[in-house]
């Protein structure tokens, strides 16, 4: 089966919000009763391609482990090649699948699971798992079979749950949200680890700095599957993690997709579609030869659509990349009917990220809200929706365009502003303060990229919102 990868990291609002809380930055301690206090050495790739041969990992002779930005690294294509061609095929039994490790370890993982659960956080426990068994991994050092995949992980994270309280008050509320939340998980995984003592899986040198990056590794380096349990527990996700897939950096739309099942042996990861990689040719005719420059195509997966937000505060990257965006409309207690015109659906209730084009989704939920005031025809306009009726939901939304568009314009304007002024607010810090927080820079390109996006929209609305304005006058003036 061929499927998008959707990661383990989807928001979860908590059950209370008195559970939210806002997050320093973590000091490193000092040394006590041989606690682990510093993340051991720099990230190392330089033998990931060896370990790779040695578990039966097969990166196609097509592409490369490649470096992207500073100490950032993904998988290139330097060769062309077909759709479905095979880049890389991770053995199962390499793959981290925390279903698994939850049966193994069972008996060990009850209370720390227990507790995960009155928290009110059942949905996340399977992430704690891999964290454990990644804790364990680190601990054995070089006699883990995953001893040289774990060096080559990233020691520093910009995600939410690292930033310190500057860095969170320059972020938006929905980030803010997202940030408070992971920040929540990792509180209770610390709380839950602290129930594993006493057990052959619990390492005594953990410390919260060796727990963040653990805590940090699952969230950015797993994605999750339906639970098929044989136990009945169907709500939980079920998150795995692919050494040596997770690689792949993300992008909209992917040039990669997974090949897996439970049925299969491994986890194939194939081309989305025909791949040209052009080779560029360079004269160089102060050597008297032209040299033949092969060039690279990134190849990427899919972390899920239109949520930059979750993309900033759970993996810690600014995707500017978006065709879309949530539009961040949300309607409280929704009516059966809104549910069916899409306003819970977010790779739905989106802006064009171009051109700040509004998608129709949108525009439906709006007018459908606005025409409460007229009942009978609410109930035309769902009916239309309903029975396929696109023409006679044209009719509605022209006769009510002016007022669709103001309303949707209060929304927007002020999200717009709302991004602008964390943009300025960065921006009046001076450049020693920036400097004391490092993720400023990063949270800045995210607000302003979101504000170009919603002043788009805004434009757009205006544009619309004047031609009606002008078309009204007409029509009055000829009567």
């Amino acid at each position: 089966m061929i499927m998008m990868i959707e990661h383990c990291n989807a928001f979860i609002p908590p059950a209370s919000g008195s559970l939210l809380h806002q997050c320093s930055e973590l000091a490193c301690s000092q040394s006590q009763n041989n606690e682990i206090t510093t993340i051991q050495s720099n990230r190392d790739i330089s033998l990931l391609n060896q370990w790779a041969n040695e578990n039966k990992i097969r990166l196609s002779p097509s592409a490369k482990i490649s470096l992207t930005t500073g100490d950032d690294y993904g998988i290139s294509l330097i060769k062309s090649s077909k759709k479905y061609e095979s880049i890389l095929s991770v053995p199962k039994d390499v793959v981290m699948d925390s279903e698994y490790i939850r049966r193994e370890w069972y008996e060990y993982l009850e209370p720390a699971l227990d507790y995960i659960r009155e928290s009110g956080l059942h949905e996340s426990a399977l992430n704690f798992v891999l964290m454990v068994r990644i804790l364990y991994e680190y601990n054995l050092e070089r006699d883990s079979r995953w001893y040289l995949w774990i060096q080559s992980l990233p020691k520093t994270f910009n995600t939410g749950v690292c930033m310190d309280d500057v860095e969170l008050d320059c972020l938006p509320p929905f980030a803010l949200a997202l940030a408070n939340f992971e920040r929540q998980q990792w509180e209770v995984f610390q709380k839950a680890y602290e129930k594993l003592q006493e057990t052959p899986i619990f390492v005594n040198r953990v410390n919260d700095e060796l727990s963040l990056w653990a805590f940090n590794v699952v969230m950015t380096r797993c994605w999750r599957y339906a639970q098929d349990s044989d136990d009945g527990d169907d709500d939980m996700v079920r998150p795995i993690v692919v050494p040596f897939g997770d690689m792949f950096n993300h992008k909209e739309p992917p040039n990669v997709v997974v090949k897996d099942s439970d049925l299969f042996d491994s986890v194939d990861f194939v081309l989305a579609s025909d791949t040209v990689v052009p080779n560029h040719h360079h004269d160089h005719h102060h050597q008297g030869q032209e040299e033949n420059e092969e060039h690279s195509v990134g190849l990427f997966l899919s972390y899920g659509l239109t949520n930059p937000h979750r993309f900033l505060t759970v993996f810690g990257f600014c995707d500017e990349s978006m065709p879309e965006v949530f539009s961040q409309l949300l309607f409280h207690n929704p009516t059966p009917e809104l549910i069916d015109l899409g306003c819970n659906d977010r790779s739905k209730m989106v802006y064009r990220t171009s051109d700040g084009g509004i998608s129709t989704t949108v525009w439906d939920c709006i007018l459908y809200t606005l025409l409460a005031q007229v009942p009978s025809e609410q109930e035309e306009f769902y009916s239309a929706h309903i029975t396929g009726n696109m023409e006679e939901k044209l009719k509605f939304h022209r006769k009510y365009a002016l007022e669709e568009s103001l309303t949707l314009r209060n929304h927007v304007e002020a999200t717009a502003n709302e991004f602008r002024d964390f943009v300025r607010k960065i921006d009046f810090m001076s450049e020693d303060e920036r400097a004391l927080h490092p993720r400023l820079e990063l949270i800045r390109r995210h607000n302003h990229f979101l504000y170009r996006i919603f002043d788009k929209v805004r434009q757009r609305i205006d544009n619309r919102a004047q031609t009606e304005v002008k078309r009204r006058k007409e029509a009055q003036s000829n009567n």
